[in-house]
């Protein structure tokens, strides 16, 4: 029923943030190994790898860009394309974003995946004492008032 839903939506919200987790790692590596000149010279490649220029793509080629980039846009609906066409070009060196997995019966896959993710994690500086908590974990949390925190 609806708990079933519940944990399938808590487990793609977690998919996305972990998701947003790694490729904010990814920037921050690059940036500390090769600074500036590295995310300008990814910049030029990803311009470059475009069939056409910004200036020539429609808006919705330039959303679609953002999107699968995972580069959120609140201020882009009925903005002006120069506004897009800028955007893309500060995102275009992030790295695409596998496309959402449809949704399965069996939610046995997304957990292994997941706990790949969070492994790979464990690697890389800086997240070495992180800590994910499952749901049996926040329920005795919430049993407990949240006094083991």
């Amino acid at each position: 029923g609806g708990g079933r839903r519940q944990v399938t939506v808590e487990l793609r919200m977690m998919r996305h943030a972990t998701l947003a987790l790694v490729a904010f790692a990814l920037c921050f590596a690059a940036a500390a190994a090769g600074g500036e000149a590295s995310v300008a010279e990814a910049r030029e490649a990803g311009l470059a790898a475009l069939e056409k220029p910004l200036e020539k793509m429609r808006v919705k080629e330039l959303l679609h860009l953002l999107r699968e980039r995972g580069v959120k846009c609140e201020d882009c609906k009925g903005a002006e394309k120069s506004h897009l066409v800028e955007k893309v070009r500060g995102a275009i060196h992030l790295p695409k974003l596998p496309p959402p997995e449809e949704e399965k019966p069996s939610g046995g896959g997304k957990d292994e995946s997941m706990e790949d993710i969070l492994a790979k994690l464990k690697g890389m500086p800086g997240m070495d004492n992180i800590k994910v908590f499952g749901r049996d974990d926040i329920e005795k949390m919430k049993q407990n008032d949240f006094k083991d925190l």
